[in-house]
């Protein structure tokens, strides 16, 4: 079975902790199911914290889960109250998976990301029934010379001949608070910076592996699918001028880094590849969105795992649009420069996965 690891269903609801003063930030939006942006407060916009529920009845949320190494990026695990329902290993799993990511990155100021946890649901909401996972998240529209000066603080110097620079931006809250352009701290479990929702697997004939290790032939592996939906929280996201919002073709801060060539930018939706020294190098394939559906900001993956082009033989990258049964979790080098080129500077490689 190949099932996408997640639809880019929508951004959640900006927390009402924030505020739109810091570094020209415009309206909080989300981005509906059916690809449309919209402005918080509309129909259909925006959930409660933590309002998923479990079930069949009404279940109390486990504590939240604060995960941190150390360093200056920390990540708050709002559980759901539909984890109440997932079986055992399940936490264990999503707490070892950000405890591998918080390790290997880190923030150039103290940054704690809120991110909400979901079991069968995301959000209160039905997930795809073809999704092992989906991430909703809250954020800005700005605009390019905004981001541009965000990214060359964390050292990212955008030189590429054909910068989309009269174009508008969609930043995640996460993503804004790593490039230190909202306060790292701000918000709470009752205002989460996203939500990810994990696919229970019923009638699929599969089951999650909960380890990082030993993942069978008719399991996919939970920790991979974590490391995939927390990620896009955090920014890896692309959207290539395919959404508008207000008649204006939208982009994001990974858009940035998709490239066609040497010195130019992809700007489409058909699949370039990921570079951080404007194009010279070639660091992993993105998916060809137009072609084979999925997100556009995930690495290619639909005809083989190896189409991303970033992990060795018989290796599956989590970053992959589409996940296959039988595969263990192991961020690739190339997963980990998409993160540090998004604002999350890395503390080292292969520090807990095995790059």
């Amino acid at each position: 079975m190949t099932s996408y690891h997640d639809d880019l269903s929508g951004f959640g609801p900006p927390g009402n902790a924030y505020g739109h003063t810091l570094h020209a930030l415009g309206p909080e939006v989300i981005l509906s199911d059916d690809g449309v942006l919209s402005p918080i407060g509309s129909a259909g916009g925006g959930h409660g914290g933590g309002g998923g529920g479990a079930p069949g009845g009404h279940t109390t949320a486990p504590t939240p889960t604060l995960v941190s190494a150390g360093g200056n990026l920390a990540i708050d695990l709002v559980w759901d109250a539909s984890v109440a329902s997932a079986p055992a290993g399940f936490t264990s799993a999503v707490i070892a998976s950000a405890t591998a990511l918080v390790k290997d990155l880190t923030a150039l100021a103290k940054t704690t990301l809120y991110i909400d946890i979901g079991w069968g649901e995301i959000a209160g909401q039905k997930m795809d029934p073809s999704a092992l996972g989906e991430s909703e998240s809250s954020g800005y529209l700005t605009s390019y010379t905004t981001v541009a000066s965000a990214l060359a603080s964390r050292g990212d110097h955008l030189t590429a001949s054909n910068e989309p620079t009269s174009a508008q931006f969609f930043v995640t809250k996460a993503e804004a608070k790593m490039l230190g352009m909202v306060g790292g701290t701000t918000g709470g479990a009752s205002s989460p910076d996203g939500y990810v929702g994990f696919s229970t697997l019923a009638g699929t004939g599969e089951s999650w592996a909960f380890g990082a290790t030993g993942t069978g032939a008719s399991q996919f592996n939970l920790q991979s699918v974590v490391d995939h939906e927390l990620t896009e929280v955090m920014g890896r996201i692309s959207m290539e001028g395919t959404v508008s919002y207000n008649g204006k073709p939208t982009y994001t801060p990974l858009d940035l880094f998709d490239f066609s060539a040497p010195g130019t930018l992809a700007l489409s939706n058909t699949g370039g590849y990921f570079s951080n020294d404007n194009g010279t190098s070639h660091q992993g394939n993105f998916n060809n969105a137009s072609l084979y559906s999925g997100d556009i900001g995930d690495w290619a993956s639909w005809i083989s795992i190896a189409d991303s082009g970033t992990m060795p033989a018989g290796q599956e990258d989590p970053f992959n649009a589409f996940g296959r049964e039988g595969y263990d979790v192991l961020l690739s080098k190339d997963d980990l420069l998409v993160m540090a080129a998004l604002g999350a500077p890395l503390t080292a490689f292969g520090q807990t996965q095995g790059v």
